[in-house]
């Protein structure tokens, strides 16, 4: 049998049984190999009869003493089986299986495997002791997803049979790495996930899997990274004078992890290559600051910069305090989001093609086709989370191989810098200006939200202002979680009545928001009520308190960056985190926003609870769907995946010599990934 006979060729399948895998893309040999085991049931240990307990699964061994069969009312039959052994009696059932009755008769040895209820045993799955093999009971024993319309045993039983192809699999990983690694051929570890002997070996044939996951998402990567750099970029003239004339700009010293940032940035910018570099920094480390020296420099070169910011929120904050900095400057500086009126765009657009424009700052208006650059030396892209690949790319093919520097103030676990941002070098801003204060932060339930709403008041009344943060805008029947619309009302009309609150969500119109807005910032405004619309962007040294309702609908990262709301002005803050159903799973969640403010370490408890597809959304950003692999765990083998990458393009760059791992990459990557060296 090969690799690519078709599943027809196995024994033991039905026809019934034969489609239902077709249809679920099972079609091959191999196919059915790489249906890898969701996970491993431990059926080793027997049990004697008389020490099962009810309702725990537990495996069997004992003597048939009388089979029968019963046909009900409603047609359908049931099989009983007696088992003995040295300790007592056992009865087993299995219902619409008449064929067992003459399968099993008195005399033969069984081993099953289920769970006691009622002292009986229900659908089993059992082996007879004398069968050739023992697939289903007495050994580790792996349990698949199952497509409908074949039975687990009869799936059990199919890879079995295909685990004799397994050694003339295609092996894309290349000796040498095997051999440094210490790991098992493909083939090997095929039959060590699907039927391992022991333990030790089940871990073996994981650790080989989970090496193939991560290895060739690093190549990808590395590949991607490599592609990145293929021609030259920009090579930005920098001088003593010009460093002066930027620093002159900033209303603040910068902080040592701020010049250490803008150290690397400017080397990257001097230099022949693109620069692409990912530039991480908690909520109030001043990302924004570094960022305007990056695009200064390139404005001084004579290059148009772009902003990208996933919000009109945030966009608008960009663009407000990057005019103030640069007041009185002969710097262009437009705004392009998605309400921006349609005589007014026209005007921008004009100008930027013109080259009259030097900075744009927008939201997804920037990558429409109609906005065209003179010539765009720099993409800048806020929050990058918030983006996906392609989007990033869409941009940066606006001008010739520019310079790229994307900025994220969620702080991102090593195993995700790896992967979701793998292509590009990185700088971290790990220390707050000076001033910055942690917020105090309280979990509650909703029924003892009481004290927030009095410390809310209290700074109000001290002159301070506040946020209250809801998870959905208007009601919902589906979900049971507060709405901002609604909770605005209730506290206008309620408990805040004496205040003046404001409300923004992301369907409040343009006009409406940015009046709003306005008025908070200005202290028109003693309370703004509102989604994760505020989420980033939203700058107010003024504002003391945040009150989070249903925060046990919110990630950690998230409600980090909410908290980071407030504490700018260098006064006492307080962060309350309502939850609505503080079961324990949540509490223990929401416990670690009370006992840090450590963002990185917010961020690697948020992937380990939530895994990466929700951390960022999986699709979105070119991760993989793992099977093996976790990166909550895995960030070791991510880190030595990575170096193995590396070293194999620099001796091998085109994979001349791996043929199989270039085919490997291509079916796995091709269209998610630049692979031309190899294509």
């Amino acid at each position: 049998m090969r690799p690519d006979d078709s599943v027809q060729l196995l024994p033991g399948l039905t026809p019934g049984a034969l489609r239902a895998l077709e249809g679920g893309s099972l079609r091959t040999v191999k196919d059915l190999l790489w249906h890898l085991p969701r996970r491993h049931e431990d059926r080793t240990s027997f049990r004697p009869i008389a020490s099962l307990k009810e309702g725990k699964p537990a495996i069997v061994r004992g003597t048939v003493e009388r089979v029968r069969s019963v046909r009900m009312r409603n047609r359908r039959t049931f099989v009983t089986v007696v088992v003995s052994d040295d300790s007592g009696r056992l009865e087993a059932r299995w219902f619409n299986l008449p064929w067992l009755a003459k399968s099993l008769s008195a005399g033969m040895e069984l081993v099953m495997y289920g769970r006691v209820k009622d002292g009986k045993i229900s659908q089993p799955e059992f082996e007879i002791v004398d069968s050739d093999s023992a697939l289903h009971v007495g050994r580790i024993v792996p349990i698949y997803p199952l497509t409908k319309g074949v039975t687990m045993r009869a799936l059990r039983m199919a890879i079995h049979a295909a685990l004799d192809a397994a050694s003339e699999l295609e092996d894309p990983l290349p000796q040498e790495i095997r051999d440094k690694r210490a790991l098992p051929a493909l083939g090997d570890a095929m039959r060590g996930v699907h039927f391992p002997a022991d333990r030790a070996a089940l871990e073996s044939a994981k650790e080989r899997l989970r090496y193939d996951e991560l290895f060739g998402f690093q190549m990808a990567v590395v590949l991607q990274r490599r592609y990145q750099r293929r021609e030259p970029g920009f090579t930005h003239r920098f001088g003593q004078e010009l460093e002066h004339r930027i620093l002159a700009r900033l209303p603040f010293e910068l902080t040592s992890a701020q010049s250490r940032a803008i150290a690397e940035i400017r080397d990257d910018l001097c230099a022949d290559a693109p620069m692409n570099r990912l530039l991480q920094g908690d909520v109030g480390s001043g990302k924004t600051a570094v960022a305007l020296y990056a695009a200064l420099i390139s404005i001084a070169n004579r290059l148009q910069v772009a902003f990208l910011a996933p919000t009109e929120v945030l966009a608008r904050q960009h663009q407000r305090t990057i005019r103030e900095m640069l007041a009185g400057s002969d710097v262009a500086v437009e705004l392009l989001v998605g309400s921006t009126k349609a005589a007014e765009r026209r005007r921008i657009l004009g100008a930027l093609a013109a080259g009259e424009v030097n900075l744009l700052v927008g939201t997804h208006a920037l990558l429409e086709p109609s906005v065209e650059f003179d010539q765009m030396g720099l993409v800048i892209v806020d929050e990058q989370h918030k983006f996906g690949v392609r989007q990033r790319a869409k941009l940066i093919r606006k001008g010739r191989r520019p310079d790229v520097l994307v900025m994220t103030a969620t702080p991102i676990p090593r195993s995700l810098a790896l992967t979701a941002f793998g292509d590009l070098d990185v700088s971290v801003i790990d220390e707050l200006p000076p001033g910055r204060r942690p917020a105090t932060t309280k979990v509650c339930s909703a029924a003892r939200r009481g004290p927030a709403y009095k410390t809310l008041r209290a700074e109000v009344l001290a002159g301070r202002q506040a946020f209250v943060i809801y998870p959905l805008v208007e009601e919902s029947e589906e979900i049971d979680a507060g709405s901002a619309e609604e909770g605005f009302a209730l506290l206008r009309d309620g408990p805040l009545c004496d205040l003046r609150v404001g409300l923004v969500t992301g369907r409040t119109p343009a006009a409406e928001r940015d009046e709003t807005m306005r008025a908070f910032r200005s202290g028109a405004l003693d309370v703004l009520v509102g989604t994760t619309v505020l989420e980033v962007g939203v700058d107010v040294p003024n504002a003391s308190v945040i009150v989070v309702e249903s925060a046990e609908r919110f990630g950690l990262s998230t409600l980090h960056q909410l908290r980071g709301r407030v504490g700018r002005g260098g006064t006492d803050a307080y962060c309350f985190l309502v939850a609505t159903k503080l079961t324990a799973d949540a509490k223990a969640r929401l416990k670690i926003m009370e006992q840090t403010s450590d963002g990185f370490r917010i961020a690697e408890e948020d992937l380990r609870m939530r895994g990466p597809g929700e951390f960022f959304g999986t699709r979105q950003h070119g991760l993989p769907e793992f099977r093996v692999a976790d990166l909550t765990r895995d960030y070791d083998a991510l880190r030595r995946a990575r170096e193995d990458a590396f070293e194999l393009l620099a001796l091998d760059p085109k994979l001349a010599r791996q043929p199989a791992l270039r085919v490997e990459l291509i079916r796995r990557f091709a269209g998610r990934f630049d692979l031309y060296d190899i294509g």
